[in-house]
Formats: C-alpha cells, sequence, structure tokens
C-alpha cells in the first residue's frame, strides 16, 4: 500500500489532498497543528522538531507532500522573519529529512507570485524571478535554496499554482461569492484581463501524478482562463443571481486604490496573470480532467451550504 505523508494537511489544499489520497486507498501520514483530516494517522512530530524526528516519521513513504507555510494573508506584510523561518527554512528541513530517510518523491507547494503579480506573456517555469511582495520573495529563497541541496535518489518537484479555489475555499474568492451572494453593485465591468486560476481537484490531480514521476518545477492551472468579470458573471448564474456590474475606467480605479494604498487590489481584479503549463503537460503527459466550470459549480454548492 502506497505511503504518504502531508505537511499542513488541516489546511485548505492538505484537506483536498487527504481525501483524495484516502479514496484511492493510500495510507495517509499528516503533520498538521489542528485536527487531523479524517482518515488519516497524526504523526507524533513537528515541522520545528529535531531532524531526527522529523526523519523517523518520514521512513518507508513514497513521498512527502510539503504544503506547510505561512501564506501572506495571514502573515503581517513586513513579518519577514516569519516567513523566513517557516517558508524557507522549515523547506529546506523537510527536503533535507526525506532525503535522509530515502524518500523517493517530495512535492512542494510553492507560488506562481515568484515570478511577479502581472505577466505580459503566460509565465513559464524558466521566467525570471519577479516576487513582489514578502511572501513571494520567502517563496523563491525556498526554490533557490532547493537547488543547493543533493538529492541523491530522492525526486523533488516544485508545484506553482495560482490562485487556487474549491470547497472551503478563504480569502478573495470566498469574498467574490460573498459579494454575487448579497447583490452588491460592483464597479468591475472593466476587469476583463485574463487570469489564471486551478481547482484544488485539479492541483491535487497534479499532485498525486506527481508521486509517480516528475522533477523540477511544474506549472498547473485550469484548461481555461477567465477574467474577473467573467468569473464573476459565471458565479452569479451559479448562484441565480443577478449579477450588478458597472464600468469605471481602470485609470480611475488604478488612482482610487493607490489613494487608498490598495494597489495589489487593483492588480488583482484589472491586470492579467496567466500560466503556461505546456511544459508540465509535455513531460509528465498530464493535463487537467475537470473544466473550470464544473469545478466552479461544486465550490457554488459547498458555498450554497455552508449559509
Amino acid at each position: 500500500m502506497t505511503t504518504a505523508v502531508v505537511t499542513g494537511a488541516g489546511g485548505f489544499i492538505g484537506r483536498h489532498l487527504c481525501a483524495r489520497l484516502v479514496a484511492e486507498g493510500w495510507t495517509v501520514k499528516v503533520i498538521t497543528r489542528g485536527t487531523a483530516p479524517a482518515n488519516t494517522q497524526m504523526l507524533k512530530t513537528a515541522l520545528d522538531a529535531e531532524n531526527n524526528e522529523l526523519v523517523g516519521g518520514f521512513l518507508n513513504a513514497q513521498v512527502v507532500y510539503h504544503l506547510a507555510g505561512l501564506a501572506h494573508e495571514g502573515v503581517a506584510h513586513n513579518n519577514r522573519a516569519a516567513l523566513q523561518g517557516v517558508n524557507v527554512n522549515g523547506t529546506v528541513s523537510v527536503i533535507k529529512a526525506a532525503v535522509e530517510a530515502a524518500v523517493p518523491a517530495v512535492v512542494w507547494l510553492s507560488s506562481i507570485k515568484v515570478l511577479g503579480d502581472v505577466s505580459d506573456d503566460p509565465f513559464r517555469p524558466e521566467d525570471p524571478y519577479r516576487p513582489g511582495n514578502a511572501y513571494a520573495q520567502s517563496k523563491m529563497a525556498a526554490e533557490l535554496a532547493l537547488a543547493g541541496i543533493c538529492t541523491g535518489s530522492t525526486r523533488v518537484a516544485i508545484v506553482r499554482p495560482p490562485l487556487v479555489y474549491g470547497a472551503g475555499v478563504r480569502g478573495n474568492y470566498l469574498r467574490m461569492l460573498h459579494w454575487v451572494a448579497r447583490g452588491i453593485p460592483l464597479p468591475l465591468a472593466h476587469a476583463t484581463a485574463l487570469r489564471s486560476m486551478v481547482s484544488a481537484a485539479n492541483l491535487c490531480d497534479l499532485l498525486v501524478r506527481l508521486s509517480q514521476d516528475g522533477a523540477g518545477v511544474f506549472h498547473v492551472a485550469d484548461s481555461e482562463d477567465m477574467s474577473v468579470s467573467v468569473l464573476l458573471a459565471e458565479l452569479a448564474m451559479l448562484l441565480g443571481h443577478r449579477l450588478l456590474l458597472f464600468g469605471v475606467p481602470p485609470k480611475v480605479m488604478q488612482f482610487l486604490t493607490a489613494a487608498g494604498r490598495q494597489r495589489v487590489v487593483y492588480s488583482r481584479l484589472f491586470d492579467p496573470l496567466q500560466v503556461d503549463q505546456s511544459a508540465t503537460r509535455e513531460a509528465l503527459g498530464w493535463h487537467p480532467p475537470f473544466t473550470a466550470r464544473e469545478q466552479m459549480a461544486a465550490t457554488v454548492e459547498w458555498f450554497q451550504q455552508q449559509r
């Protein structure tokens, strides 16, 4: 029976991945600060434990999924020490322990944000680093640090997702669901730049695939990119609500958000951010098995059940 260790198993992506692995008959061991997902085994160790504790927890696993980390939404913008400790040092410790435990594969979740917040052309794995904030800088630092680790027979796959959505989603995607459900008029008719997203189901499908093969950097996204205005229209249709969009020129919105020190909000709504995953497809013969619209429908169904 295949055994996986999942760090950060209590998080949004971790719970989706554990559910997928359990459904496929895997033995799933987890490291999490919260409650272990159903049908998984909690390891009696922590990510800041001594190296030999981590090595012991990883023994006999076929893959370690390192999902734990501090997200940019959950950390003070300038808390670089915390980001360095968890996202950089913690990641290096996990990979070193996995190598020492002779784990065949490690799959680590980075972020497309290491390449920037705006894409003139869809981001490719070989594009230069242009991290825009402390969170993205910490992910970049971890990627660079991993390049210096001798992995021996352990394959290391680095996955860079854009925004991830699905049942249990938080952050901006959940805010948009609330906006539409409440019928709030939104000044986003001109938010027409294409942006890549990835459903948790598609992301987890790639993560499972990488347990079998693949090393290096892998980009992932749904097959269809869409603008914020189109996304809102799709969500409104699925919710059965009327969408109230009106047009404000992007330059005006840019001025207003800059005045309110919310430039990042403008970028997430109006700037393009697309991901080129052709290299992932070519290397693994993999493509997203689920359409964006069916995964949006599943997310809306979850959202309605929570209200």
